[in-house]
């Protein structure tokens, strides 16, 4: 985690700044997007749609607290709207984290950005 605090630039004391400063350390709030976007890829993928058809639109956190360093969390991403807007499709992505005794440690919404398919324009085209 430290490699995320260094490349955001992010000097603020309570996030580990080296390898062997974790202890009683917290992750940055914006570190969740790392797992978060992961986990709301994962839902993405499980409707067959390719990354490189993705657009990140927005994302919000809501937090019950801060993450630990070097705690073990499970974050479980699902779709909770699709809607079209012209030729771009919409979806809300919702990614809930939780620790290792099940309670919610933060929960992310996201809209996400689907292109049109190259090929099924190519096909209305032809």
């Amino acid at each position: 985690m430290h490699e995320y605090v260094r490349a955001v630039g992010d000097t603020n004391p309570a996030y580990p700044q080296a390898p062997d400063d974790a202890e009683g350390k917290v992750a940055p709030p914006a570190f969740a997007a790392v797992y978060a976007l992961f986990a709301g890829g994962g839902a993405m993928a499980s409707m067959g749609i390719p990354p490189n058809r993705l657009i990140h639109g927005e994302q919000a956190f809501s937090w019950k607290r801060p993450l630990k360093v070097g705690e073990t969390v499970t974050a479980q991403g699902s779709i909770v709207d699709v809607y079209r807007k012209r030729s771009l499709q919409f979806v809300e992505a919702e990614v809930v984290v939780r620790d290792s005794t099940e309670t919610e440690v933060c929960r992310s919404k996201a809209t996400i950005l689907v292109l049109p398919d190259p090929n099924e324009a190519a096909e209305a085209d032809a």
